[in-house]
Formats: structure tokens, sequence, C-alpha cells
């Protein structure tokens, strides 16, 4: 449970004003906020890799190249707007 005095320091350190009616609004909803976070503390929780549901596993692939990639890398660069031998130009960016 936050104090009265708590709010004030947190206020303070916010630079906001507060009027009476406003410190027991917060108030009531720390409390409310509060009460929600020690039902969260009480959940068992596992951090271990075989308790996760649906591990991540690293797929890979070897690198290779085809006569398809040659062609369609030939059909890009045909239709770049600007080529330099085997490249697309673009404008310098800084």
């Amino acid at each position: 449970m936050i104090t009265t005095k708590e709010l004030e320091k947190l206020a303070e350190l916010a630079r906001i004003k507060l009027t009476e009616d406003d410190k027991k609004s917060l108030l009531k909803e720390f409390d409310s906020i509060l009460q929600y976070v020690d039902q969260l503390k009480k959940v068992p929780v596992s951090l271990e890799a075989e308790d996760r549901v649906g591990a991540v596993k690293n797929v890979t692939r070897p690198d290779s190249i085809s006569s398809t990639t040659t062609q369609d890398r030939e059909g890009l660069l045909n239709e770049a707007p600007h080529r330099v031998k085997d490249f697309i130009a673009v404008k310098k960016i800084l």
C-alpha cells in the first residue's frame, strides 16, 4: 500500500500538482494496481528452456547459386534506372 506522503513525493518528482481529490483517487488506483501485482507475484513461473512451449530452433539451409538466380539478377539490373557494370547505381547517401 502506498502512503499519501509517498504519493506526494512521487508527484513532486514528476513535477505535477495534485489536489486532495486527485490524491484520494490516485491512492485507490495505486492500491488496486499493487494488489494486482501481488497476485502476479504468486503465479509460479518456470524459466527452464524445456518448459517453454514451442522452443525456438534455428533452421538453416546451405547457400547455393543456380542459373535462375543469375537470370533474376540480370533482369533486376536491366530494370534499374542506372547501372554500373553488375551493380545498381544510386545517389550517394551521407
